[in-house]
């Protein structure tokens, strides 16, 4: 990580949707290649800083920046995966991976999603279409599409809350495997999952709201490789636990006082 140098800037930001103020003054950066967790209340705002750190949403106030440069919408420099796959159900498998290749018009890009498909265990399956798969290998096949961008910053939007918890511990590991073996990628995850968080980030923001604001940042010092069993092992899980959820119940009483 280069704490010199962040990856992405997220200056003083605040955005409205619907007359409702949803994030107040939010300040926090990602290094190059950090794997940023966010953590929050129901209704904080997680989502909302997700989509507006990727392009999607245009702030009332303040900016975020990505290389020095002010994202003032979508980029492929900026890849995000949803939590209900957002797949396209008349494209194959094949079809939807290749889909942000084929629309920025980039050529030879069949050995990458070939790669692609394999690592992510669809090649038998590339052929098939959304509505024949499961919730897991429907995922797959959305985090594939993101990575075929080769992505500088990867968005996930609670990509495994829809999976079994099988299914979530091995979409987990494959993904800290892509971005631990990807050095110029940058990622950031919504999560309400506390050890979710713990397992897959150097470094964890807590939001409360509503409207969203820090509440709490942390690093995560356990090392890497992780697994569920090594973390709630390591002799600072149960503190570092216990720290985030009690910024996530901070957060939840005075979203209660203020409702």
């Amino acid at each position: 990580m280069n704490a010199t140098k962040p990856k992405v800037v997220v200056d003083h930001l605040s955005v409205s949707l619907g007359g409702n103020h949803i994030l107040d003054d939010i300040e926090l950066t990602v290094d190059e290649h950090e794997f940023l967790c966010i953590i929050g209340t129901s209704g904080g705002g997680k989502t909302t800083l997700l989509r507006s750190v990727g392009g999607l949403l245009r702030p009332a106030g303040g900016s975020v920046r990505l290389d020095g440069e002010e994202i003032v919408g979508p980029t492929p420099r900026i890849s995000m995966v949803f939590q209900h796959f957002g797949l396209f159900p008349w494209k194959t498998v094949r079809a939807n991976v290749e889909y942000g290749l084929r629309v920025q018009s980039r050529s030879g890009y069949g050995e990458r999603v070939d790669e692609l498909l394999k690592i992510m265990n669809l090649t038998d399956a590339q052929h098939r279409y959304p509505h024949q798969l499961s919730g897991g290998m429907k995922q797959r096949v959305g985090i594939a599409r993101a990575l075929s961008m080769e992505p500088e910053l990867l968005l996930l939007d609670e990509p495994f809350s829809a999976v079994d918890a099988i299914t979530r511990e091995v979409l987990q590991n494959e993904v800290l495997q892509l971005w631990e073996r990807n050095e110029g990628m940058s990622a950031m995850l919504i999560t309400h999952d506390v050890d979710e968080a713990i397992l897959m980030a150097d470094r964890i923001v807590v939001i409360a709201g509503p409207p969203g604001r820090i509440a709490l940042e942390v690093p995560v010092s356990i090392p890497r490789p992780r697994s569920a069993r090594s973390v709630r092992s390591h002799e600072s899980y149960t503190d570092l636990r216990e720290q985030l959820w009690n910024a996530l119940q901070g957060g939840t009483d005075r979203a209660m006082e203020e409702a």
